[in-house]
């Protein structure tokens, strides 16, 4: 797990976004798991890395074993739905996924993080 506490700007985004890397799975409503790697994370969203892409609009359970907060390693389970989804190369691709009503646990494992 590589986390950089350095903010990414950019112009539209209400909040900031910090690069981290660390495993996820993504659970669509039919089921079926696929697997991923955070690429950065803000209190609205997240971007990650995944083999195949995800069509806009597509929406997924995000599931992080551990995410490092400030208070430690915590869990993270939030709905989420692809806003966009970029070609990096052979089997890799770069996916932009925005919350879906995080309930409290959710919104407190995320304050801990951008914190």
């Amino acid at each position: 797990m590589d986390l950089t506490r350095a903010p990414e700007t950019a112009g539209r985004r209400r909040h900031t976004r910090i690069a981290v890397r660390c495993p996820l799975t993504l659970t669509p409503a039919g089921g079926g798991e696929r697997t991923g790697t955070t690429l950065d994370l803000s209190l609205e969203g997240l971007s990650l890395a995944t083999d195949l892409p995800m069509p806009p609009g597509s929406r997924y359970r995000v599931d992080i074993a551990a995410l490092p907060c400030r208070s430690g390693p915590r869990p993270l389970r939030v709905d989420a739905k692809a806003v966009y989804s970029s070609y990096l190369g052979p089997g890799s691709f770069r996916v932009g996924m925005v919350f879906i009503n995080p309930d409290d646990e959710s919104a407190s494992v995320l304050t801990d993080f951008v914190a």
